[in-house]
């Protein structure tokens, strides 16, 4: 990624338009109703497509069914910004059919865990700033906030701040976009077009009911294929929340430590985004600055234009 070639999304204000998608797997048609209505009820038109809560298996849908949502939000002019509704799996199935030959101009787009796929093809393919937050349901009422400021909905934009975060491999400053987001599917994505450019960036890492070995498996995918070859950092969610359930962070934490010394770049842990709770947004392109020994990542550039 290059920051000089970044498209920056517009605000958006209230009596916007922005649309609700289903891209990935099954949602209940109560929780996009609630989604519906948090949105309202901050000002903004919603569009939802009324097979938004469509099923197949373990799918929201057909391919085609998502794959034509999809596309028609990032073409309608009117749509200031796109909310994924929830992660699960199937995105990377309609980012091979998704033609973007005649790129639609820059939006904000929302998500994460297997919205990381969707968020990596944009900022790889168009150039798009996106943001890695929390999807509009119940669990994030308490933060999606912070998205709508970040958007420019309450005023001027704000730029994150995160402190109290743990140096593993310690480095001078950084000062460079983030990317990244779920590092099962940045690995999945290896290979192919909607893989994570993370050259020059500030890699951030995040993951949920994984044991140890698999962590480890991972994270080696990445080096061997040289994703980590020229990262100016490596940025790790809180390690708890990479395994399941009650999973003692010890062992991962040893593992994490041990890979980090492998590596020439700083590596800081602790990021409170992805499948935490209380899930803050981490914007994708604005640069940031990462100080390993104060603990503190900060972005100088808003996410908004």
């Amino acid at each position: 990624m290059e920051a000089e070639k970044i498209q920056f999304p517009p605000r958006i204000a209230k009596g916007d338009k922005v649309a609700l998608i289903t891209p990935a797997g099954p949602v209940e048609r109560e929780r996009l109703e609630w989604a519906r209505d948090f949105l309202t009820a901050r000002g903004l038109e919603v569009s939802l497509r009324p097979d938004a809560h469509s099923r197949v298996e373990y799918l929201a849908g057909s391919d085609h069914r998502r794959l034509e949502e999809l596309r028609g939000v990032l073409y309608d002019p009117g749509i200031k910004a796109i909310f994924c509704a929830r992660g699960g799996y199937g995105v990377q199935r309609i980012l091979q059919l998704l033609d973007l030959s005649e790129p639609p101009p820059p939006k904000a787009v929302v998500g994460f865990s297997d919205n990381t796929a969707l968020l990596s093809y944009l900022n790889r393919k168009l150039g798009w700033a996106v943001l890695h937050g929390p999807h509009p349901e119940p669990e994030s009422e308490n933060t999606f906030g912070e998205v709508l400021s970040l958007l420019g909905l309450e005023g001027e934009p704000v730029r994150q701040k995160f402190a109290g975060l743990r140096t593993i491999n310690p480095g001078p400053v950084v000062t460079a976009p983030v990317t990244g987001g779920c590092l099962s599917i940045i690995s999945s994505g290896i290979g192919t077009p909607h893989g994570v450019d993370a050259r020059g960036c500030i890699l951030f890492i995040e993951d949920v009911n994984e044991p140890v070995y698999k962590v480890d498996r991972l994270l080696h995918h990445l080096k061997w294929a040289g994703v980590l070859d020229s990262v100016s950092a490596l940025l790790i969610g809180k390690p708890e929340s990479f395994l399941p359930g009650d999973t003692d962070p010890e062992p991962l934490n040893a593992m994490l430590k041990t890979f980090a010394a492998e590596l020439d770049v700083p590596v800081v842990t602790g990021m409170p985004c992805g499948h935490v709770e209380a899930h803050r947004p981490l914007p994708f392109g604005p640069l940031a600055r990462l100080d390993p020994d104060g603990g503190t990542l900060e972005f100088i550039e808003d996410f908004t234009k």
